[in-house]
């Protein structure tokens, strides 16, 4: 707050040392403040690490509160040309028979050969209607879907190939149009495709004499089959299915098949199995996400008696809550069940305080059906009875909640703070007019001795005038 100034000159005195001596005293409680703002800040630092190890451990938590959590599953098929799976939580461990005789195809045709991509298309009198619609073919009969007819204006402008193309893309009719050069000496063909595969998804174009096509009977003007639509056609244990698509998510419970290629006269098996890996990996992660917990809560509590050195929320009794109400549910007994604790299924404490997951016990676990694994962790909601999971998953989402104890330790710690920042502008707006004070009395001082030391100096020379006139009479 010093300022380049001249004070002292007149007086000699070291007025910017004195100054500067005085408002050092004078900053000390804003220091004394500063201190104190900077370990609210450390710790605001140190709930923001417990919450998000207790965010993550909510998560894993959530991963295991209910019973379909542990339903999971993974398939195999042992010809995988044939056909790959997936499975979801409601599928049924067994194995299936799966023969492909056809696999579902969209339509495509293709239009005669043209010398240029700009060439006239038809020799219609323009404008006229393209008619574009979508529906099924069956017994040689086309059905159109009202629903997915489109129109298509064709004149002067749009009148080739390129402009049919564009055209018939633009209408986001359920077809697709590209242009094929096959280097003959009409090279250029315009191809149209169906967007879905199947039967259902067939088309018909009409209203241009020189451009039409019937699905039902294969011919047209103009326009010629590349390939017909077709239906996946197979079999689960004998029992025939057809379905538009080679995606097939209905015909066996909970699995989605993709099928690839037909294997007449040689099924392959296709097995699904209960996933006890996929279990064990969620569980693991929760393990990990308590550990994680009490790893930051460990430290930021710490005291260390050769150093004396504490962590930041040493005796903070919220934070011992926090520690407590997770270790009591964790070591609590769920229901009333032969398996109702965690170390009864491989999870246990260990002298560190850590949890340990014994993955051989807990296999052996859930390969037991007397165990209730499921049970242990999630809520019933038949028996009423909650499990740890659950349990965990509802106190940590308490804790973090709008009142609980994480969000109203934290906001006191930052209404501190903000506490301290006023305090420390006011102070610092009060040393501002207490160094102007001073420096004004010191100024006034400087004047003053100043002023005296001229008068002394005067005097002084008179005296010494005076003396010697005296001693000038004297000698004569």
């Amino acid at each position: 707050m010093a300022s380049i100034t001249s004070s002292g000159l007149g007086s000699g005195l070291n007025i910017e040392s004195l100054i500067s001596s005085l408002m050092a005293a004078e900053q000390k409680p804003v220091t004394l403040l500063q201190t104190k703002e900077s370990k609210e800040t450390t710790k605001l630092s140190s709930w923001g690490q417990i919450k998000s190890a207790l965010s993550s451990l909510q998560v894993a938590a959530q991963a295991l509160d209910t019973r379909s959590e542990f339903v999971s599953y993974s398939s195999s098929i042992a010809d995988s040309t044939v056909a790959s799976a997936s499975v979801s939580s409601s599928a049924i461990a067994g194995s299936y028979s799966i023969e492909v005789s056809q696999l579902a195809a969209s339509q495509k045709i293709k239009s005669a050969g043209y010398t240029s991509t700009s060439t006239a298309i038809t020799s219609d009198t323009l404008p006229k209607t393209l008619t574009l619609e979508i529906g099924s073919t069956a017994a040689g009969v086309f059905t159109a879907d009202s629903n997915k007819t489109k129109t298509i204006t064709i004149d002067s402008s749009n009148n080739t190939l390129t402009g049919l193309r564009d055209a018939i893309n633009a209408s986001k009719s359920g077809v697709s149009a590209s242009l094929i050069n096959d280097g003959g000496s009409s090279p250029y063909r315009l191809v149209l495709t169906s967007d879905n595969t199947g039967t259902a998804n067939t088309f018909k174009l009409s209203g241009l004499s020189d451009f039409s096509y019937n699905p039902a009977t294969a011919t047209g003007s103009g326009l010629s089959t590349v390939s017909n639509a077709a239906d996946a056609k197979l079999t689960v244990d004998g029992i025939a299915i057809t379905k538009s698509s080679n995606v097939v998510t209905d015909a066996i419970q909970g699995v989605t098949l993709n099928l690839s290629k037909t294997n007449v006269g040689s099924a392959t098996k296709l097995t699904v199995t209960t996933d006890t890996s996929a279990i064990q990996t969620k569980v693991a992660a929760f393990v990990s996400a308590y550990n994680a917990v009490a790893s930051v809560i460990k430290v930021q509590t710490s005291y260390n008696a050769d150093t004396k050195v504490a962590g930041t929320l040493n005796g903070d009794a919220s934070v011992r809550s926090i520690q407590s109400q997770l270790k009591s549910t964790l070591t609590s007994m769920v229901g009333n069940g032969s398996t109702n604790r965690l170390a009864q299924i491989g999870i246990a404490f260990q002298k560190d305080g850590s949890l340990a997951l014994d993955s051989t016990k807990f296999q052996a676990a859930l390969a037991d059906t007397t165990k209730d694994v499921a049970g242990l962790f999630a809520k019933d909601t038949i028996t009423g009875v909650t499990g740890i999971a659950s349990q965990i998953a509802t106190k940590v989402a308490s804790m973090l909640g709008t009142d609980g104890v994480v969000t109203t330790r934290t906001a006191g710690i930052n209404s501190t703070i903000k506490n301290i920042d006023k305090r420390i502008d006011t102070l610092n707006d009060r040393l501002v007019s207490i160094e102007k004070r001073y420096r004004a009395q010191f100024t006034a001082l400087d004047s003053t001795v100043s002023s005296m030391n001229s008068t002394s100096s005067f005097l002084t020379q008179q005296l010494s005038a005076l003396s010697s006139l005296s001693n000038y009479s004297s000698s004569n």
